[in-house]
């Protein structure tokens, strides 16, 4: 029979074997990294100092990208479009414009003793009167280079005359745009309505 001193002495040397079994343990990999085993069968990779995808306080770091010093590239510039082109001999509008219910028809142009006449056409598509229609035209050659730019008052009523105002839902010749250039097969127009005054 054993002695009782030496039965506890086993029950203690198993409880501390058991417990050694129970705690996690860290195994090392053949490249180095460390796995931590825990006693409820389930595994993690133990943190490295030096590896920021385990390290809590590398992941808060922002890492610096170093960019590569490169020479300026300057925008390329995008020249300016010709405009609707404008061919003498036609009788084909060039361009209809509209801005507040105002429409403007540049119709066929055609050139007489040292001027570009191009008649304008309008019609009043609002629900008021028109008084004033103000455009500004730029004209170019077929090399795109202006060659004249002038603003236009192709309808203006008398004020305070309501007989002379241009009427909803009407349609009145405009005065024409004209241009003291020289002759050409074509031109090329680039025009906007920048003024409609309606009462």
């Amino acid at each position: 029979m054993l002695k009782k001193t030496q039965l506890c002495g086993i029950v203690i040397a198993l409880i501390a074997s058991s417990s050694a079994w129970a705690a996690d343990q860290t195994v090392t990999l053949k490249d180095g990294r460390q796995v931590i085993l825990h006693d409820n069968f389930t595994w993690q990779y133990k943190a490295q100092a030096n590896d920021p995808a385990t390290s809590p306080l590398l992941k808060t770091t922002a890492t610096a990208i170093p960019v590569a010093a490169t020479s300026a590239v300057a925008i390329p510039i995008i020249s300016a479009p010709k405009g609707v082109e404008v061919e003498l001999g036609t009788t084909k509008a060039i361009q209809q414009l509209s801005d507040s219910g105002m429409d403007v028809l540049l119709t066929a142009a055609h050139y007489e003793n040292g001027t570009l006449i191009i008649p304008t056409m309008m019609t009043n598509q609002s629900s008021k009167s028109v008084v004033n229609v103000t455009m500004k035209v730029r004209l170019s050659n077929s090399d795109g280079q202006t060659i004249a730019t002038d603003e236009f008052t192709v309808w203006r009523s008398i004020n305070r005359m309501p007989d002379t105002y241009f009427r909803p839902k009407t349609q009145h010749q405009g005065k024409p745009i004209i241009f003291d250039v020289p002759k050409a097969e074509r031109y090329f127009i680039d025009a906007e309505i920048t003024d409609v005054d309606m009462r």
